[in-house]
């Protein structure tokens, strides 16, 4: 439980400080919207996935990811300085697509309840009619 915990402590500061470094240190242009959406790490603490959700056009997920994977080095640096460990997570940059899921599917509902509303509207005014003929 104990490691779970530290595990769990590292991760959050590892996404804090490659926030921090996308927002105030990269030298490289990114395109779209991109944010560290999590990190995940191994038990020992040796190596790390920091997953970045980019919302854009196609073209501007991949030239952001390229951009990334480019700076990787530079990020791991700042890691680098930031953790204070013996042995600090080497990381790689993954596209985290669960957002995009995540609008997707919530697109889907919003649409599947606007259906909904407008068929229990036509119930409504049929029922409404049938009522008003007896």
């Amino acid at each position: 439980m104990k490691e779970n915990r530290r595990v769990a402590r590292v991760e959050k500061e590892l996404q804090h400080i490659v926030a921090q470094y996308l927002i105030r240190g990269i030298k490289q242009p990114l395109f779209g919207l991109v944010s560290v959406s999590r990190v995940e790490s191994n038990p020992k603490l040796r190596t790390a996935k920091v997953y970045v959700s980019i919302l854009g056009t196609a073209e501007d997920k991949k030239k952001s990811l390229e951009s990334l994977k480019a700076c990787t080095y530079e990020i791991q640096q700042q890691v680098n300085r930031g953790l204070s460990m013996k042995f600090v997570p080497r990381i790689s940059i993954v596209l985290d697509e669960g957002l995009e899921r995540l609008l997707i599917v919530e697109s889907k509902l919003r649409a599947i309840a606007k259906d909904q509303e407008a068929r229990e509207a036509a119930l409504g005014t049929s029922d409404s009619n049938t009522t008003a003929d007896e």
